[in-house]
């Protein structure tokens, strides 16, 4: 299954950047999905590219009732993005979902571009579960839990920009 999201910050994409690769800030946006304390790390700096990857346990509440039995009361899922260096004003990256013990992942491409006095951030990518017979149901409802925990992320880092740091 395919997703695609699209959203417009009200900052540069050098404010972006900076804020990703923030530890404070990646633990606020691990924090969103309801986990608590997320594990972070932040490796690199913004002009030579970085990455972030947020280890966490999520509520299972997090997906349909009926899918609950595959997981359990919990999932532990890392999600890890790296970045490029910037190429002019814009950058690239790419992103992985993996839920720790569940026979699926997500992953796909990063990209801040400006967007009039401000920066435009497109996710994209696919989700992949590898369960016969419910495998495309189970992908539905993760993808719907991935643009969900994104809205939260980016809600977030709406904030952060704002100067709620």
């Amino acid at each position: 299954m395919n997703i695609s999201h699209s959203h417009v910050f009200a900052a540069t994409t050098d404010e972006v950047s900076t804020m990703l690769a923030d530890r404070t800030f990646a633990e606020r946006r691990g924090a969103a999905s309801g986990s608590g304390s997320p594990d972070v790390q932040v490796e690199g700096t913004v002009a030579e590219g970085f990455s972030v990857t947020i280890r966490q346990q999520v509520p299972s509440s997090s997906i349909p009732a009926e899918f609950r039995s595959f997981v359990g009361s919990s999932l532990a899922v890392r999600y890890t993005e790296v970045w490029e260096p910037a190429v002019g004003p814009d950058r690239t990256g790419t992103f992985a979902v993996e839920i720790v013990g569940a026979p699926g992942h997500a992953a796909g491409s990063l990209a801040l571009v400006p967007d009039g006095d401000g920066t435009r951030f497109v996710a994209a990518g696919a989700i992949s579960v590898r369960v016969p017979l419910v495998g495309a149901m189970i992908e539905s409802a993760v993808g719907d839990a991935v643009v969900k925990g994104l809205e939260a992320e980016l809600a977030v880092a709406d904030a952060w920009l704002a100067g709620d740091r």
